[in-house]
């Protein structure tokens, strides 16, 4: 299982960001309080903070379903924003898309998710003309010191917690794309993803649980925050009949890993119950640089954070 994680495609394909981020992203300005190793930039603007985040789909689900790519491409957006303790303002698009039929599909899940997330679509830039499909989604929300959750937090004995919306269903022909958005109300899906922003005081880290699967989301949270975790994967909420392997490896529709102090820890598991999320504390944070997991007993090193990147390694910090 543990080898599975590690060569999985999610896990694997994140390293290289690292070298692009040394040789492009700003850091010494005064008003970047977040960039690189966090799922938003965050930027102080007066008594706000200003979070951007930008995600592009990969280009074999485009093929596989336009409709589906489109709509996670606000989707995933949205979640970056969650994630960071950040409500939603507008967003915009670059769509690359020769085949006018490819195109309407993708604008359709697109306008489907931006109803369905409360989010505007205000603006964008096509490609009419490639031989070649892609959309991305750059994205704007908003947050304040005391709701701002990052990824680089965590701290030597804190409780690591996963929060999951069960409540899906695996995306026909998309084997690990967990859907819990799709078939509930806008009032029900902005419920469930205002959630982070509602707890977000009492945690010390936090991510949404992306491409990477869950255990693969948090050693990238755990690489931010310079620490390690054990973790027992049998306590991660799971819905009946979805193989282990399958549920860590699933992009999940509506998910986080974070982290809090043991003193919290009834408050965070309390406030996530009461939105509608299966939540369980799963391990705890260490001070080792390594991820291990444990099951049945066994205890095996998942990723050592001293060899091993997922392009998170220098976080800028508060």
């Amino acid at each position: 299982m543990a080898a599975a994680v590690r060569g999985y495609r999610g896990v694997t394909r994140k390293a290289p960001v690292l070298e692009v981020a040394r040789s492009l992203i700003c850091i010494d300005d005064k008003s970047v309080i977040a960039a690189y190793g966090e799922d938003a930039a965050a930027l102080k603007f007066g008594d706000q903070i200003l979070l951007l985040a930008a995600d592009g789909i990969l280009q074999d689900l485009v093929r596989k379903n336009p409709y589906w790519a489109g709509y996670c491409s606000v989707l995933v957006n949205v979640n970056d924003i969650a994630a960071m303790g950040g409500l939603p303002i507008a967003m915009v698009n670059v769509l690359s898309c020769g085949k006018t039929s490819e195109r309407h599909a993708i604008v359709k899940g697109m306008s489907a998710a931006c109803s369905k997330f409360g989010v505007r679509m205000v603006g964008g830039h096509l490609h009419p003309d490639t031989s070649y499909s892609a959309v991305a989604v750059a994205i704007l929300g908003r947050t304040d010191m005391r709701h701002l959750v990052l990824s680089s937090g965590a701290r030597e004995g804190d409780s690591v917690l996963f929060a999951i919306d069960l409540d899906g269903r695996f995306t026909p022909g998309i084997p690990y794309s967990w859907d819990t958005t799709s078939r509930k109300t806008p009032q029900e899906i902005r419920a469930l993803v205002g959630t982070m922003h509602a707890v977000a005081p009492h945690l010390t880290a936090g991510k949404d649980i992306s491409n990477p699967g869950s255990l693969g989301t948090l050693g990238m949270l755990l690489e931010s925050s310079r620490c390690g975790a054990e973790i027992y994967v049998d306590s991660i909420p799971r819905p009946e009949r979805v193989e282990l392997l399958r549920w860590l490896l699933a992009y999940q529709g509506c998910g986080f890993v974070v982290t809090c102090r043991e003193t919290k820890k009834e408050k965070v598991l309390r406030l996530f119950r009461a939105r509608g999320f299966e939540i369980a504390a799963c391990g705890r944070v260490t001070d080792d640089l390594r991820l291990t997991i444990v099951r049945d007993g066994q205890r095996t090193v998942l990723f050592d954070l001293r060899k091993h990147t997922f392009g998170c390694r220098p976080p800028q910090k508060i």
